[in-house]
């Protein structure tokens, strides 16, 4: 759906442009989420590493890439299905089972190497009664994040245990939560394949600072992810057509060697593998349930506002099961161990319990035990250390990203249609930088 063309037959027929210009914002927004099309895709040193591996690698990466996809969708249709049932609508648990299509696609809109599947879900679930019924898809993509996730922390555990490597955090943004990419992969090639991230976000930056040279108000979390999606959506470029995989990765093979080196290419993964030795030595296997519980709650506190809900910490106990073992496996069900003793011991719920109208666990709210307000508020010096550095953590990222602004160039004022091929930046040279559906 072109909004462009929204907009001419609007007018065609009459209209007034403002009235064009709403209907071809509501086209696009039933465009978006009329369908639920869930991606996953690995980051981009995995990518790089499929790319440019040898064919037993890409094979491997693909069957680990395929069988996280299904550990992922088991945990969906098990934990995250619900259905409106009766007159008043009531939300029930769905009968487990899901009817998906799921489709491959190896390249982005730029041609550049991006091993990414989509599976398109039908909202067409059982209920308990046997019946048919609809998915309550609002309380579904609420947990797309932690679902994400999930699948950065198997895929990258089982990835780094298949080919004895290491993950490192990463910080493509200044101001934005780390990524895990795989120790010992050329930043210069991460960055190489990541095209369309660099056109998205050098339209996100021209949108902030329109925003703010326009509002003089702060840019909140909820108004920069539609400022991503918009600025995705107008940096994306017209389909081209498709060629055979071995087509592709000849011409990938050239592009990396012209950046990086033959030598480099050719030992992509002894490269990785010798960044990966040096940190294992240091990595800790065993989980701190009571630390990490107290950690997460923190930096969730910090990140939402003070309240927040339960798929926030699971999202958060898996980013940091990903973080903290730098790729070695972590125990089954760490995760939610570790999201039930942050909810246990250091949150309250945000409304009174009632027992006769329980509220699930999804729909729970809940604030932090040491907020000022808390009737049981933590005093604990441990509590305090940690909150206190996840706040810090959160104004120094702030801090970075103002910096980042100020040193950017003027806005150049120009047009920008969702099929206009985007001007691509210089590559960076190498730097610090993270890794996840997802969001």
């Amino acid at each position: 759906m072109d909004a462009d063309r929204i907009v001419a037959d609007r007018l065609a027929a009459g209209e007034s442009p403002a009235a064009a210009a709403r209907a071809a914002r509501l086209g696009y927004r039933v465009q978006k989420w009329s369908g639920n099309d869930l991606v996953f895709r690995p980051p981009g040193s995995v990518q790089a590493l499929w790319a440019l591996g040898s064919p037993p690698v890409r094979q491997l990466v693909e069957d680990i890439h395929t069988r996280i996809i299904g550990e992922v969708l088991a945990e969906a249709e098990t934990e995250h299905l619900w259905v409106r049932v009766g007159a008043d609508s009531l939300v029930q648990r769905a009968h487990p089972g899901l009817i998906a299509a799921r489709f491959r696609h190896y390249e982005n809109r730029d041609g550049q190497p991006l091993l990414h599947d989509h599976v398109v879900l039908s909202v067409k679930v059982r209920r308990l009664d046997g019946e048919w019924g609809t998915l309550h898809t609002r309380s579904f993509l609420e947990y797309a994040v932690a679902l994400s996730e999930l699948y950065n922390q198997r895929l990258m555990e089982e990835i780094c245990r298949a080919f004895d490597l290491a993950t490192v955090p990463r910080y493509p943004t200044a101001g934005q939560r780390p990524v895990m990419e795989l120790a010992g992969i050329p930043e210069k090639l991460i960055d190489w394949a990541a095209t369309r991230n660099k056109a998205t976000m050098q339209r996100l930056a021209e949108l902030v600072d329109q925003y703010q040279k326009r509002t003089r108000q702060p840019l909140t979390t909820k108004i920069r992810r539609r400022m991503m999606a918009r600025a995705s959506h107008e940096t994306r470029p017209a389909k081209k057509t498709s060629r055979p995989l071995p087509a592709l990765r000849a011409r990938w093979r050239g592009g990396a060697v012209a950046l990086v080196g033959e030598e480099v290419v050719d030992n992509l993964l002894r490269l990785a593998r010798l960044a990966a030795a040096a940190i294992r030595t240091t990595v800790r296997t065993v989980v701190d349930v009571a630390a990490a519980a107290l950690e997460i709650t923190a930096i969730v506190s910090v990140h939402h506002g003070g309240r927040f809900r339960h798929r926030h910490l699971l999202a958060e106990a898996r980013r940091y099961l990903t973080r903290t073992l730098h790729g070695h496996p972590a125990p089954p069900h760490t995760d939610t161990t570790i999201t039930a003793a942050a909810i246990r011991d250091h949150c309250i719920p945000g409304h009174p319990p009632n027992p006769d109208k329980p509220i699930p666990l999804a729909n729970r709210t809940f604030t932090p035990a040491w907020a000022p307000q808390s009737p049981r508020s933590s005093t604990t010096p441990a509590a305090h250390r940690i909150h206190h550095r996840a706040r810090a953590e959160a104004a120094r990222r702030t801090a970075l990203a103002r910096a980042e602004a100020q040193q950017r160039p003027p806005v150049r004022q120009q047009e920008h249609t969702p099929q206009a091929a985007p001007q691509q930046p210089p590559l960076p040279g190498p730097a610090q930088a993270p890794c996840g559906r997802s969001q």
